[in-house]
């Protein structure tokens, strides 16, 4: 395609100019000062708890099993800090993610130099790396990313296969006898398969990749290709690798089943009313997720439709199948979420470098008069510096933000314009994935200092460690919300005792006549029953609070003397219990 070489392939320079840059956007969470969400603290606090205990098999929040998902995230979150020693800053628990994100934009990146060579390889990679979705978990301490590199290495591994190792037209040679042998290629496809079953949840993942996978193969009808993997023992090294943890999960908790099934069935059949989502939920989040690429990328796929449909073997064909079929699968299903649909980003960032590259070849046909690049003062300039100043009243951090924008955002579109019509394509992509790194990292220290829903209750939490003596421990309520409860032990470290509920701070291990008690506001008279309360402090507001009843509380709690004698210790929490989907236990 008209610049590049479609033949040339990536070489170490480009690797490492794709990794540095990586690595400076995506490390930015790690040095920005800005909190763990309550969400994002899952992952960090259950890997905290592993590294303390040794518990390779059960994740847990406060000693009690967290099995929503398969543990590999923990154990890669576990893995670096072992490199520290600790497992209990924000900058450590999110240099994993960082470094998943990175090696996930390098095998886009590759995938797509085999299918349309380097310059177009080094663009998806870029483009790849500032789509918001992807982004913005690249940023995050969270399951997720970990699961799209397991499912765009499956992916790379059949794209290695099909594409790479020989013609995807020509006939495959080797033998392929359902208990015959395969090359080592293809076995490691099933155990990277196999893989994807130990992030996130059991099934998902691996569904992410199978389907662009059968998807292509059948789209081909070529049962032939389809025979390769036709292979016991591929299958068979698949369902060890993907049974090995429910299995010792279940063998340590037989009714982990029940979560599974609240989890798996709920999604599917609608009954997990906290993800039911309409038939259309993907295609018009899709506008979003993708962006800023979302406008180009229907040039991407105007561009690659004849291949797509008609030339078999096609890489068009592959990429629409991964890109297209995915979504309208996953769709089927009632559960729905955007973030499901960050493991199928990476084929239409391809497509969208190809659109974009389609756009400048088309912007170069215009009449010179038209390469100008102060034209883009109008038809670009102009309408986003009136959008910002007709809602610079809702922009948060006010004219601390507005205004500096406004006055870069005439000089940015001029200089892009400039160095889109007049500069090669090389120099061209280059201002415009730097501008693209200035926008998101102003946008993401914005967000820390004026938009973070959580950045309160972090600075409560963080007052509340202050406040308590080092020889004193604090109750913590996990029972303030299920998700909650890890974000206060992760801020409040080692002193923090965890309370599945508040009834459990009537267990006799608990000495002292008089403790810190973390809880919500409202939860008072139930600590005047165990004992006399005070309130040492207050978060001026919590996260999702209906109202200042809803706030975290420090209380300081002096018990009655005849209030414990209750003893936890042999008390069994499930794992619905420990997740507050079923009620109990209760000490009394």
């Amino acid at each position: 395609m008209g610049g590049w070489d479609q033949t040339a392939r990536l070489g170490r320079r480009d690797y490492l100019l794709l990794t540095v840059y990586c690595l400076v956007l995506f490390g930015l969470a790690m040095v920005s000062r800005r909190g763990l969400s309550i969400h994002e603290s899952v992952l960090p606090q259950s890997a905290r708890e592993m590294y303390a205990d040794g518990d390779w098999v059960v994740p847990k929040r406060g000693g009690a099993p967290w099995m929503e998902s398969p543990p590999l995230p923990q154990w890669a979150t576990v893995a670096v800090a072992s490199l520290f020693g600790r497992c209990d800053t924000v900058a450590i628990v999110r240099l994993g993610p960082t470094l998943v994100a990175t090696a996930v934009v390098l095998m886009v990146a590759w995938m797509a130099t085999l299918f349309f060579g380097r310059g177009l390889g080094l663009l998806s990679g870029f483009v790849m790396a500032t789509t918001c979705q992807f982004l913005r978990y690249a940023w995050l301490a969270e399951d997720e990313i970990y699961l799209c590199g397991l499912v765009t290495a499956a992916v790379v591994l059949f794209v290695k296969l099909e594409f790479a190792d020989a013609n995807p037209a020509d006939e495959v040679r080797e033998p392929c006898g359902f208990f015959g042998g395969r090359r080592p290629a293809v076995l490691a496809l099933f155990i990277a398969l196999g893989m994807t079953n130990l992030a996130k949840g059991l099934i998902f993942g691996t569904a992410m990749a199978v389907i662009p996978m059968a998807a292509y193969l059948l789209w081909n009808a070529d049962f032939g290709r389809i025979r390769r993997y036709l292979w016991f023992w591929g299958w068979l090294a698949f369902a060890v690798v993907m049974l090995a943890w429910p299995v010792a999960a279940y063998l340590r908790y037989p009714d982990v089943v029940d979560v599974w099934r609240f989890d798996l069935g709920g999604r599917l059949d609608g009954s997990y009313q906290a993800s039911a989502e309409p038939w259309w939920y993907y295609p018009v989040n899709l506008l979003w997720i993708l962006a800023p690429w979302t406008l180009v990328i229907p040039f991407g796929l105007w561009a690659t439709r004849g291949a797509a449909v008609q030339t078999r073997y096609s890489a068009e064909r592959f990429l629409w199948c991964w890109a297209i079929f995915v979504p309208a699968v996953f769709s089927l299903a009632q559960g729905k979420h955007h973030h499901y649909l960050l493991h199928a980003i990476a084929p239409w960032s391809i497509l969208a470098a190809v659109g974009l590259f389609k756009v400048r070849e088309a912007m170069l046909a215009w009449p010179k008069s038209m390469h100008n690049p102060f034209w883009s003062l109008g038809t670009t300039a102009l309408p986003i510096l009136v959008t910002i100043w007709l809602l610079r009243d809702r922009i948060p951090g006010g004219s601390n933000v507005y205004l500096p924008v406004m006055v870069a955002c005439p000089f940015l579109i001029v200089l892009l314009s400039w160095a889109i019509m007049h500069l090669s394509a090389t120099r061209a992509a280059t201002a415009l994935f730097m501008t693209m790194a200035l926008a998101y990292s102003f946008g993401h220290v914005v967000a820390a200092k004026y938009v973070d829903t959580h950045r309160i209750d972090t600075q409560f939490l963080t007052d509340v460690r202050a406040q308590i003596p080092a020889d004193e421990q604090i109750l913590v309520d996990l029972n303030v919300e299920a998700l909650r409860g890890f974000m206060l032990l992760f801020y409040l470290d080692e002193n923090a005792v965890p309370l599945h509920n508040l009834s459990f701070a009537l267990d006799d291990r608990i000495e002292n006549p008089s403790v810190f008690v973390l809880t919500r506001a409202n939860r008072r008279e139930t600590l005047d029953e165990i004992g006399t309360t005070r309130e040492v402090m207050q978060s001026p507001q919590t996260g999702r609070e209906t109202s200042a009843a809803d706030r975290l509380t420090l209380f300081r709690l002096t018990y009655h003397q005849e209030s414990r004698g209750v003893s936890a210790e042999k008390v069994r929490i499930s794992p619905m219990q420990a997740m507050y989907r079923d009620k109990g236990p209760v000490l009394r």
